[in-house]
Protein backbone atom coordinates (compact mmCIF):
# COMPACT_ATOMS: atom_id res chain seq x y z
CA UNK A 1 0.00 0.00 0.00
CA UNK A 2 1.39 3.33 -0.73
CA UNK A 3 1.77 6.15 2.18
CA UNK A 4 -0.91 8.07 0.64
CA UNK A 5 -3.31 5.09 1.26
CA UNK A 6 -2.16 4.19 4.85
CA UNK A 7 -2.68 8.33 5.78
CA UNK A 8 -6.34 8.41 4.60
CA UNK A 9 -7.32 5.47 6.05
CA UNK A 10 -5.56 6.79 9.70
CA UNK A 11 -7.45 10.15 9.30
CA UNK A 12 -10.55 9.15 8.22
CA UNK A 13 -10.66 7.28 11.13
CA UNK A 14 -9.28 9.29 13.79
CA UNK A 15 -12.21 12.16 11.96
CA UNK A 16 -14.40 9.03 12.46
CA UNK A 17 -13.43 8.34 16.11
CA UNK A 18 -13.87 12.49 17.07
CA UNK A 19 -17.24 12.70 15.24
CA UNK A 20 -19.12 9.17 17.04
CA UNK A 21 -17.41 10.86 20.18
CA UNK A 22 -18.43 14.07 19.79
CA UNK A 23 -22.06 13.09 18.63
CA UNK A 24 -21.91 10.61 22.26
CA UNK A 25 -23.85 7.32 20.42
CA UNK A 26 -22.18 4.23 18.60
CA UNK A 27 -25.30 2.65 16.27
CA UNK A 28 -25.83 1.43 13.35
CA UNK A 29 -25.09 4.06 10.93
CA UNK A 30 -21.80 3.41 12.09
CA UNK A 31 -20.61 2.14 8.49
CA UNK A 32 -22.29 4.31 6.74
CA UNK A 33 -20.33 7.31 8.82
CA UNK A 34 -17.33 5.28 7.88
CA UNK A 35 -17.78 5.34 4.26
CA UNK A 36 -18.28 8.85 4.54
CA UNK A 37 -15.30 10.04 6.46
CA UNK A 38 -12.93 8.21 3.73
CA UNK A 39 -15.31 9.45 0.90
CA UNK A 40 -15.15 13.30 2.42
CA UNK A 41 -11.21 12.55 3.21
CA UNK A 42 -10.17 11.81 -0.15
CA UNK A 43 -12.03 14.70 -1.77
CA UNK A 44 -10.85 17.08 0.91
CA UNK A 45 -7.17 16.31 -0.01
CA UNK A 46 -8.03 16.33 -3.82
CA UNK A 47 -9.55 19.77 -3.02
CA UNK A 48 -6.88 20.78 -0.70
CA UNK A 49 -5.12 19.81 -4.19
CA UNK A 50 -6.51 21.45 -6.52
CA UNK A 51 -7.05 25.18 -4.34
CA UNK A 52 -3.52 24.97 -3.13
CA UNK A 53 -4.74 25.28 0.47
CA UNK A 54 -1.45 24.81 2.50
CA UNK A 55 -2.60 25.11 6.15
CA UNK A 56 -0.75 21.90 7.63
CA UNK A 57 0.58 19.32 5.07
CA UNK A 58 2.14 15.75 5.56
CA UNK A 59 4.03 15.27 2.05
CA UNK A 60 1.27 15.71 -0.47
CA UNK A 61 -1.39 15.38 1.91
CA UNK A 62 -3.60 18.08 2.55
CA UNK A 63 -4.31 17.34 6.60
CA UNK A 64 -6.39 20.34 7.43
CA UNK A 65 -8.67 20.40 3.94
CA UNK A 66 -9.32 16.53 4.10
CA UNK A 67 -10.57 16.57 8.05
CA UNK A 68 -13.07 19.56 7.17
CA UNK A 69 -14.80 17.48 4.35
CA UNK A 70 -14.04 14.33 6.35
CA UNK A 71 -16.41 15.96 9.26
CA UNK A 72 -18.91 17.68 6.49
CA UNK A 73 -19.33 14.80 4.72
CA UNK A 74 -20.47 12.74 8.04
CA UNK A 75 -22.39 15.83 9.44
CA UNK A 76 -24.41 15.59 5.82
CA UNK A 77 -24.89 11.74 6.05
CA UNK A 78 -26.29 11.89 9.77
CA UNK A 79 -28.78 14.75 8.96
CA UNK A 80 -29.60 13.05 6.10
CA UNK A 81 -30.12 10.16 8.11
CA UNK A 82 -32.47 12.04 10.61
CA UNK A 83 -34.76 12.90 8.02
CA UNK A 84 -35.50 9.52 6.37
CA UNK A 85 -38.57 7.79 7.79
CA UNK A 86 -38.68 6.78 11.88
CA UNK A 87 -39.24 3.29 12.87
CA UNK A 88 -41.84 3.10 15.06
CA UNK A 89 -41.56 1.69 18.63
CA UNK A 90 -43.18 -2.09 19.47
CA UNK A 91 -46.15 -2.38 20.90
CA UNK A 92 -46.92 1.52 20.45
CA UNK A 93 -49.51 3.07 17.29
CA UNK A 94 -49.52 0.98 13.92
CA UNK A 95 -52.29 -1.42 13.54
CA UNK A 96 -53.52 -3.63 16.69
CA UNK A 97 -52.07 -7.36 17.04
CA UNK A 98 -55.35 -9.00 17.45
CA UNK A 99 -57.31 -7.09 14.50
CA UNK A 100 -59.63 -5.34 17.16
CA UNK A 101 -59.96 -1.69 17.61
CA UNK A 102 -56.85 0.33 19.59
CA UNK A 103 -57.26 1.93 22.35
CA UNK A 104 -56.83 5.94 22.63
Amino acid sequence: MTPWMVLTAFVAAINLAAFTALRGRWDRRLLVLAVASLAGTIIGDAIGSRTGLEVVRIGDFHLVAASVAAQLAMLATDLLAHLGPARPLEGRGGAPRDGGPTDR
